[in-house]
């Protein structure tokens, strides 16, 4: 349900814009911490300065495997140990100038192996779910890339407002994490039952039956999903959301002419094919990391130099971990999704491993984000909150907001990448 203004809080919202006001109003309260920092309760929803949202969701890694480096964050790189299934341990290592795992198994990200990874909250058996145990045991999971080795994510990692206390939203894999960001809730083994993405509309396996997509139309406003191949949206029986998709190109095209939608989702080539190819470019372990900070790149300047970067928030998340090590334990979440068949099924109130997420834009200062926990339903609950949409399930009404790591008082001049041009993107 769309909350309805009257004309005394558009005319103050007016003023509000007038005088320049983004931020702690005087319908706010601010306290100021033991450290000195002034910090502002949210403004009213139509008072707050955007009215863009942008999410890019790459794929499968941890954040201490990525940005465990972070100076301030809670991250764990070098000096941590895992034990193999023959009980030896190894030490984490960093992996550069190896860009492109080819030569390393997929590290298990499925339900049933990230539960052994979890082990009951020791978080230790990162390497005790190898996916083919014909072939010798690697050590790619208790890998790390430092801060000289990715330096797109770096720069927007300490130039943005980065979160260390976000986690993807289950312990499983791609499709039931993105679920989650779009929906609120997942569907659990669609990929078991299909085995590959739909080629017919029949094969559609996804049966939720509200996405935010919904809540954004009915409150009279826009929405768009932007794909390599292989959209998330494809998997809805429905075909509810057919009309908003559209190839990544448009995105551009858009971004340019500053014409995106309120509530816009992007993401990279994920397709099957590039990923077994290694040509993908959103941080599979196949694909060169350095392929997707291009990537990454090449959308970050798009909406730096959009008309509609000045009223934007845009969020850089992973869907998951990708089966790599990171040593904070997933705290519990409240979850209404109910789980059909005969079982047994993945614990979904309890969230999945630390994730990288970032975000940015003129509200989004230069800071480390300690507080938490945060999760993909978080970004829910920022749309939800920004238009007054109605939460479409228990996980993403009770989501920490990820407005309250924002700052709508003092904007911000957008960060330059430094220079970058990724290598030629190669197969395996």
């Amino acid at each position: 349900m769309t909350r309805k203004y009257s004309r005394r809080d558009f005319l103050a919202a007016a003023s509000a814009t007038a005088l320049g006001v983004s931020g702690c109003g005087p319908t706010e309260t601010c306290a100021t911490g033991p450290d000195g920092k002034v910090t502002c309760a949210l403004p009213e929803p139509l008072q707050a300065p955007f009215d863009t949202v942008v999410v890019l969701m790459m794929e499968n890694r941890s954040f201490d495997h990525m940005l465990g480096w972070l100076p301030g964050a809670n991250g764990r790189q070098d000096g941590l140990a895992y034990l193999d299934e023959a009980g030896i341990s190894h030490a984490t290592w960093p992996i550069a100038p190896d860009f492109q795992g080819c030569q390393y198994q997929d590290p298990d990200h499925t339900w049933k192996g990230i539960a052994i990874q979890y082990a009951d909250g020791r978080c230790d058996g990162f390497l005790k779910t190898r996916e083919d145990r014909n072939r010798p045991q690697d050590l790619y999971p208790v890998s790390y890339y430092r801060k000289q080795d990715l330096p797109i994510l770096a720069a927007l990692a300490e130039g943005y407002t980065t979160f260390d206390n976000y986690f993807c939203s289950m312990q499983g894999p791609t499709w039931e994490n993105r679920l989650y960001q779009l929906t609120g809730t997942t569907q659990v083994g669609m990929d078991e039952v299909i085995g590959h993405f739909p080629r017919t509309d029949a094969e559609r396996p996804c049966t939720i039956g509200t996405a935010i997509f919904d809540r954004v139309r009915e409150a009279r406003l826009r929405t768009a999903y932007y794909y390599h191949g292989e959209p998330m949206t494809g998997l809805f029986k429905s075909k509810r959301y057919d009309d908003i998709s559209w190839p990544i190109e448009r995105f551009f095209e858009d971004a340019r002419r500053g014409t995106l939608a309120n509530v816009v989702f992007v993401d990279p080539d994920y397709t099957d094919a590039a990923e077994d190819a290694g040509t993908s470019n959103d941080y599979h372990h196949r694909g060169s990391v350095l392929v997707a900070e291009g990537f990454v790149a090449s959308v970050y300047n798009a909406l730096k130099d959009s008309p509609q970067w000045g009223r934007m928030v845009f969020v850089l998340n992973f869907d998951e971990h990708g089966g790599f090590f990171d040593h904070v334990v997933p705290p519990p979440c409240q979850d209404d999704t109910v789980q059909t068949g005969p079982g047994p099924f993945p614990d979904l109130k309890r969230l999945g491993f630390r994730v990288p997420a970032i975000a940015m834009g003129p509200f989004a200062p230069r800071k480390v984000e300690t507080a938490g926990p945060y999760e993909h339903c978080s970004v829910l609950r920022m749309i939800e909150w920004r238009w007054d949409l109605a939460p479409m399930t228990t996980r993403d009404r009770t989501a920490k907001n990820l407005a309250d790591a924002l700052d709508f008082k003092n904007t911000r001049p957008a960060l330059a990448l430094p220079p970058f041009t990724p290598p030629p993107n190669i197969a395996c």
